[in-house]
């Protein structure tokens, strides 16, 4: 970090653990998950009110073991997300193991079609940007954070695994489709509950969920080819798998296109559930305003 710069000591602090190997950043994280965020009674109760809702045929107990898996996979997400903020690239990238489907997508941006990329809060996302900057600048979008220093410390390791970076508003969406239209690679988070106009409300995993339009949208009127990914948390590092999205999903019927879209975020979390966010309050809006979570727990 240049010395013009914020500077915190939460980021010198992170900046001193990321320093360590990444096995004793991933064991760190997965004795603070195991030890301290089951700890945490919202989180706790988020994850369990969601897999209630999302497998309610699952036993109570097989519940509960899911549930404390993924509280083990939130402290070692966080550790690994730190490693990737402090690393470059090409240390990034001795971690990654190649599975399914990366040759079609290799294939697609070497390519001059459109390429986009939708990869959920699943696993280790933050290391996606560097398997595509070897071939492709790959522009996202990006909220500043409210702390200065960490918001500098996060754009530092965006610059750095040579990502373009667009605003969450209407100049953003414009300039991914800009990027679309011309070529580039554009990706993006679709499991978030997305703003007030800009969603339909379809299945996911049996519950209706707001679901963004915006990743339907891009793809029809720029042409481009759809992806979703993941990179898994493997025994020994981790594993970047890739799939492209199925016909449905280039419908111009919105209902039909974000239907198919949380069809294949299913069966890509279904691969390794215990990595998946679950957590989050993905069913916290609904079409007659009310929420699937009890009204003390909507604010969490």
């Amino acid at each position: 970090m240049s010395s013009d710069q914020p500077k915190s000591a939460l980021v010198t602090s992170l900046k001193l653990i990321g320093a360590l190997p990444f096995s004793v950043k991933r064991t760190l994280g997965r004795l603070f998950g195991r030890f301290f965020i089951r700890l945490d009674k919202r989180t706790v109760r988020g994850i369990d009110q969601n897999l209630a809702l999302c497998f309610p045929n699952m036993a109570l107990d097989e519940r509960k073991a899911l549930r404390n898996q993924r509280l083990v996979h939130i402290g070692q997400t966080g550790m690994e997300m730190l490693h990737a903020w402090t690393h470059t690239p090409e240390e990034l990238l001795t971690l990654l193991e190649f599975g399914e489907g990366v040759d079609e997508f290799k294939h697609a941006l070497e390519s001059e079609q459109g390429v986009l990329l939708m990869a959920p809060h699943l696993g280790s996302w933050e290391y996606i940007p560097s398997f595509v900057s070897q071939m492709r600048t790959m522009t996202t979008m990006y909220r500043p954070q409210k702390d200065k220093a960490m918001d500098a410390f996060i754009l530092e390791s965006r610059k750095r695994a040579g990502t373009e970076l667009a605003p969450t508003d209407r100049r953003g969406v414009m300039q991914l489709m800009k990027a679309l239209k011309s070529g580039g690679v554009v990706g993006i988070l679709p499991d978030q509950v997305p703003a007030e106009g800009s969603g339909e409300y379809v299945p996911f995993f049996g519950q209706p969920a707001y679901t963004m339009t915006l990743a339907s949208q891009l793809t029809s009127k720029s042409g481009a080819k759809a992806f979703i990914c993941a990179v898994f948390q493997t025994q020994k590092g981790l594993k970047f798998e890739v799939f492209p999205l199925n016909e449905n999903f280039y419908s111009e019927d919105l209902q039909t296109s974000t239907a198919s879209l949380n069809k294949s975020l299913e069966s890509l979390i279904l691969r390794h559930p215990e990595q998946y966010q679950w957590e989050y309050k993905r069913f916290k809006k609904q079409a007659d305003g009310s929420s699937l979570y009890p009204r003390s727990s909507d604010n969490d």
